[in-house]
């Protein structure tokens, strides 16, 4: 068919006035809906998966958390969804999750967002310990003991025999439990940002839990065995706290590990605030700052470093702290790939000070699941500098 130029002239304006108008209505249902609505909703007109960024990696898990919150089960949350936010993605993909007695499983897509997000945010996991599914409870690894030994021979001699020594580190799953309340608003209304609010607080509060247990717990029937309570290599830091002694205790540490044989494949210091500022101003005689450059790459001694408030300041005398040394190559995270999650709005829950009533407060509490566990292939890859008093 052939159009005459006025008709082509129509015809184009026409068009342009069509497309104005979705994207003035897809920009409004941006900002009425959030980026997490936004994104299913283009998903479904194009059939085709939007790319996750690092801002909206997770939104999918924090709007399937907050459906949950809203209508407790599966089949409630997927009505909930499609009653008060218009998602017909986040509905489908409830109505297809699993329940389990005590919660609903969050998608394995969901939960590997998440878990994503906590290497960046839990200082364990940013280190790069070595990964490994744990799609039952338990796996058993072997791990090296000793090593095997050679020999120079002559003509006619015979060749020594020497062999490795092996050992086992079992691992199992163990139940990382935490609450994350939040307030009904944020369920009923469809706030802007709710959904990354959501993701953000049960990622912080994951975090913070696993990073305490991954370098102090003892270890018990139901906890992870720390870093702390792993390391064969342990030394008290010199007193009185001088340039010299602080950088011969460090030195210290990094020979523990070489003279161990420890292979270095990702070395990293894990320390507390305390510590990372007084080595970050720390001087010399001349009045020069002796660690801040390399400290301002997020390295001391060429190796990476990372500092945390679970690094306790108060052990020893009760001013003192300690300065962690591994090799990450040889620190292993066994994990499920999925998490667990249940709602209440009736629950009470403890927020370090007093005991808060989620229905007085017009609260839902979420309570998360997480199954892992921690062990070293190589006790002598962890050193720990004990009896830290380097602060002004």
């Amino acid at each position: 068919m052939n159009l005459t130029a006025e008709t082509a002239s129509q015809v184009t304006a026409l068009v342009k006035e069509l497309v104005g108008d979705l994207l003035a209505q897809d920009n409004q249902a941006r900002e009425r809906d959030g980026l997490a609505q936004a994104i299913n909703r283009l998903a479904d007109q194009t059939h085709q998966p939007v790319p996750l960024t690092k801002e909206t990696r997770g939104l999918r898990a924090g709007r399937f958390l907050r459906a949950i919150a809203g209508g407790r089960t599966p089949e409630g949350a997927a009505a909930f969804a499609r009653k008060h936010w218009g998602d017909e993605t986040m509905a489908k993909a409830l109505s297809a999750s699993d329940a389990e007695a005590g919660g609903v499983l969050v998608p394995s897509e969901y939960s590997a967002d998440v878990i994503e997000l906590l290497r960046e945010r839990a200082v364990i996991r940013s280190l790069s310990p070595t990964i490994i599914p744990m799609a039952t409870g338990s796996m058993t690894m072997p791990k090296l003991t000793g090593g095997a030994t050679g020999s120079y021979i002559g003509e006619n001699q015979n060749l020594g025999v020497s062999e490795q020594t092996f050992g086992q580190i079992s691992l199992s799953w163990k139940k990382l439990a935490v609450l994350v309340p939040m307030s009904n608003d944020l369920l009923r209304f469809n706030v802007a940002n709710a959904d990354g609010i959501v993701r953000d607080d049960c990622v912080a509060s994951l975090a913070l839990t696993e990073d305490a247990a991954f370098l102090r717990s003892n270890g018990s029937a139901f906890a992870p065995k720390g870093l702390y309570h792993w390391a064969t290599n342990k030394f008290d830091a010199q007193g009185s706290p001088t340039l010299a002694t602080v950088t011969e205790d460090l030195a210290t540490a990094i020979l523990y590990l070489r003279n161990a044989n420890v292979r270095m494949l990702r070395p990293a210091w894990i320390m507390s605030p305390r510590t990372e500022f007084y080595l970050r101003t720390l001087r010399d005689g001349n009045g020069n700052l002796v660690f801040a450059a390399e400290m301002a790459t997020g390295r001391l001694f060429s190796f990476p470093y990372a500092s945390t408030t679970t690094v306790p300041d108060n052990v020893g005398t009760g001013t003192q702290s300690e300065v962690y040394l591994a090799d990450f190559a040889d620190v292993l995270i066994g994990e499920a790939n999925t998490l667990e999650v249940s709602a209440s709005d009736v629950a009470a829950y403890h927020d370090g000070s007093n005991l808060q009533s989620a229905f007085s407060l017009d609260q839902t509490v979420l309570k998360l699941l997480a199954h892992h566990d921690l062990g070293v292939r190589h006790e002598a890859s962890v050193c720990v500098i004990e009896a830290v008093a380097w602060t002004w």
